[in-house]
């Protein structure tokens, strides 16, 4: 689908098996936010270590939408330390930041 270079300077990898197997399969919403979630990508809000996968990185972008009101696009990324290389794992709206971790990054 796309790659692109996030403020750690990581590659970051969106596949189409990931984009249309995964994540508009579990999270139809977000076929409206693709050029999103590139965005999120590559000028997040904050970037957070996962509390769950420390070799995942958080990306929340802050969004406001005249039908949904304000949210969060979070997109998951699972990075290649030794590469600096990254890829998308999910995407998903949400309204907080509690999915966060360790804060790692703010804009």
């Amino acid at each position: 689908m796309f790659r692109c270079k996030d403020p750690l300077d990581y590659f970051i990898t969106l596949t189409s098996k990931c984009w249309f197997n995964h994540i508009l399969k579990e999270h139809p919403i977000m076929g409206q936010f693709l050029s999103m979630v590139k965005n999120t990508i590559r000028n997040p809000d904050y970037i957070y270590q996962s509390k769950i996968d420390s070799n995942c990185h958080l990306h929340f972008n802050r969004t406001s939408h005249t039908k949904y009101g304000s949210f969060f696009i979070l997109v998951v990324i699972e990075k290649k330390e030794d590469k600096l290389k990254g890829y998308v794992k999910t995407s998903f709206p949400v309204f907080n930041l509690k999915k966060g971790g360790l804060l790692i990054w703010k804009k």
